[in-house]
């Protein structure tokens, strides 16, 4: 996981083995890639609204009004990382993330839906 400057707006950018997990816009707004069902299942559960600027994109945004809205707003980035991690194991076949990764146990520790969870699991290496 490296930590970096987001070019586009400012901000900090998040990728793993090179491949965005999302950015932080100085205004306080999140922007998160994600598959589009993934996305759709975010929005219908009121975790994250359309992407600002690319309603029709894999993209959900998050804004964070609150000290309360960080929470969210870690949730959601948390999330992305562990689908990243999933979905790089199953097209490179490797332990992306390392052993230390445990996707059940994460997923479970953030209280996912079954829907979400479900997404997670047609994607996932067995």
């Amino acid at each position: 996981m490296e930590v970096g400057s987001h070019d586009r707006g400012g901000g900090r950018e998040f990728t793993l083995d090179g491949r965005e997990i999302g950015h932080v816009h100085r205004g306080q707004l999140v922007d998160i890639p994600f598959a589009k069902r993934v996305r759709d299942i975010l929005i219908e559960e009121e975790r994250a609204e359309k992407h600002h600027v690319m309603p029709d994109s894999g993209w959900v945004s998050y804004r964070v009004r609150s000290d309360e809205d960080i929470e969210g707003a870690l949730w959601l980035l948390r999330v992305a990382y562990l689908y990243r991690v999933v979905t790089l194991r199953k097209r490179e076949e490797t332990q992306v993330g390392g052993d230390a990764v445990d996707i059940d146990a994460a997923l479970d520790e953030l209280n996912v839906s079954d829907a979400l969870e479900d997404a997670f699991n047609e994607v996932r290496v067995v």
